[in-house]
């Protein structure tokens, strides 16, 4: 019985995929945030190409605020979303959230370029530290 390249070429192949396959996916965060990944700089560099589009922007959390009196379905959340250079931009969310000044965070929604503002419908927090890494990720997707 000959065996040709092709045939140990094709089972080393096989056996390459197959020891890969057994791997447990590793969580990446922010993946499941929808929208076009954009920074912060490069939105402000170019709003006119991001508005009305659905957008996923990282930062940290500033100037948080909620305000109850704008809505009649309730509580909005709105603060700075900022980059390391300091620009950023305002995010609004519906909801009252445990969010704080200087959580860090990756915002989806849709981007409006006249108020620099994102209306987010989806975030999640990014715990940057080893020490709470056993705390369950929040999320939020609904509203």
């Amino acid at each position: 019985m000959n065996i040709t390249r092709y045939q140990i070429i094709l089972a080393l192949l096989f056996f390459s995929l197959s020891a890969g396959c057994n791997k447990e996916p590793k969580y990446i965060p922010g993946m499941s945030v929808q929208g076009y990944r954009a920074s912060i700089s490069k939105i402000l560099f170019s709003p006119i190409a991001f508005d009305g589009a659905t957008v996923a922007v990282e930062g940290i959390v500033k100037d948080i605020n909620e305000d109850s009196s704008e809505t009649e379905n309730g509580v909005i959340t709105y603060f700075k979303l900022a980059d390391l250079n300091g620009n950023y931009v305002n995010v609004n969310m519906p909801g009252s959230w445990d969010i704080v000044d200087d959580d860090y965070m990756i915002v989806g929604g849709v981007y409006r370029k006249n108020s620099n503002e994102i209306e987010a419908s989806q975030f999640e927090k990014i715990v940057l530290e080893d020490k709470n890494k056993t705390e369950e990720i929040e999320k939020r997707d609904e509203w």
